[in-house]
């Protein structure tokens, strides 16, 4: 899911290209409940739409190591800068492949935070950040504290985050993460506690 960025005078605005990445998992009885992530990236436009299926099947291949089977990525959409409609897209049915050894799920509401840290900086020279919350997260079943992500998940979000950092290298290019106003992350952090993020209602 995603949470507004905010600079100068506001949510900042977009001259960044975009990738949103869609799951879905049960909650509450629903088993298609959804939810997405939106990473903008640096390099410009990614090209036709052979170009940026490649990019999606490369960024779906990393993403998928963070979830539980229970999770499934369904859908990748490609956004130009400024804009709600997307200019590529391509459908999956991809289940996650965290190890689950030794987890259980919680709550679906329940998300695991990363966030990350931009080269920007505010009006009142503070550094900004960018977040991402994911859900499917997983506690131990046998520490008896149920505050903490799963240590091989957290592993593998720890090392999908990472390569958002370091870029991801697709096709000759590679792509690195940014605000939607185009300043690179140059940090993370996943929360050390697990977290709680509404879904729209």
């Amino acid at each position: 899911m995603l949470r507004p960025v905010h600079g100068k005078g506001g949510v900042m605005a977009e001259t960044q290209y975009s990738l949103r990445i869609v799951k879905k998992f049960t909650y509450r009885g629903d088993p298609n409940k959804e939810f997405s992530n939106r990473y903008f990236f640096n390099g410009g436009d990614v090209g036709d739409a052979s170009a940026w299926h490649t990019l999606m099947d490369a960024i779906v291949l990393l993403e998928k190591t963070i979830y539980p089977s229970a999770v499934s990525i369904t859908d990748a959409f490609g956004y130009a800068p400024g804009t709600a409609l997307a200019v590529a897209s391509k459908a999956y049915t991809t289940a996650g492949t965290a190890a689950t050894t030794g987890g259980l799920l919680v709550p679906g509401d329940c998300t695991a935070t990363v966030r990350f840290g931009t080269t920007k900086v505010s009006s009142k020279n503070h550094q900004v950040f960018v977040f991402s919350y994911y859900h499917g997260v997983m506690m131990s079943s046998s520490s008896g504290i149920g505050d903490a992500v799963l240590a091989s998940q957290r592993t593998a979000i720890e090392n999908y985050a990472q390569t958002w950092v370091d870029g991801i290298s697709v096709a000759g290019r590679t792509y690195k993460r940014t605000t939607p106003d185009g300043h690179l992350v140059e940090g993370r952090l996943l929360e050390p506690w697990i977290g709680h993020r509404d879904f729209p209602r």
